[in-house]
């Protein structure tokens, strides 16, 4: 077997646990998938490929979930994310790859280091929950993991799970529409990204039909260590990646 086709069948395992943990969470597709996909693919052909399959299955899993989705808090992050996506695009264009890894991967840890020393759950304001939209819409069209500062934010801010999980869900998607709209006036080729993500989808949501069947057995306690094990795992995989 080639080693196109070996790449395509890791990727589509990628794409289908990834698009599980997303389902159960509320995040994960970007933040599992991206250290893994860097096995695969360039890492700026990552952040597209991603961008593509995250607005196909955000669009789709957010229309399912709208009931449970804030709004009023969904509106500020997304002004906030705006206003960084312009930053986060320039940044992709000229940083140097392994630079990316290791500046997203330091930013998790650094917010998982507070969350272990701080145990005081953070009050939600409109001035937090904006800056939360501008660092995660930078991570958005830098690096695709626009996930870690919205999921440790709402975490902090002690959100049940099917709040957080579907306000997420909702953030997420008009967040990759707006990423690929800057992406496209940056005059970025999504055809590689687009090709990839045809192969990839079906298995995706594959994952979110599975990952929405078991959420129910999900509590919240056990949410709460799977959200914290996943980003420790991205951080700590991404360095690694990137150094060798």
């Amino acid at each position: 077997m080639s080693d196109i086709n070996l790449n395509l069948i890791l990727a589509i395992f990628i794409g289908f646990g990834s698009t599980l943990i997303q389902s159960l969470t509320g995040f994960g597709l970007s933040i599992v998938s991206t250290p893994l996909f860097l096995m695969v693919y360039d890492p700026k052909q990552v952040v597209l490929i991603l961008q593509v399959i995250c607005v196909v299955i955000n669009i789709f899993f957010a229309i399912a979930l709208r009931k449970n989705v804030d709004y009023r808090f969904l509106l500020i992050l997304f002004i906030g994310s705006l206003l960084g996506q312009p930053l986060g695009l320039l940044i992709f264009q000229i940083a140097p790859n392994n630079i990316l890894k290791i500046f997203v991967s330091l930013i998790i840890l650094f917010f998982l280091i507070i969350m272990q020393l701080n145990h005081k759950k953070i009050t939600e304001t409109t001035l937090k929950t904006g800056i939360t939209g501008v660092l995660s819409g930078i991570l958005t069209t830098a690096t695709s993991m626009g996930g870690p500062p919205l999921i440790l934010y709402l975490a902090n801010a002690n959100r049940d799970k099917v709040s957080m999980r579907a306000t997420c869900i909702a953030y997420f998607a008009i967040t990759n529409i707006s990423a690929i709209i800057i992406f496209l006036m940056g005059n970025t080729d999504f055809t590689f990204a687009i090709e990839q993500s045809i192969y990839l989808l079906p298995f995706c949501f594959i994952g979110l039909w599975i990952g929405n069947k078991l959420f129910p057995y999900l509590s919240q306690k056990m949410f709460n260590r799977l959200v914290f094990v996943m980003l420790l795992f991205s951080a700590l995989y991404t360095i690694y990646s990137a150094i060798n």
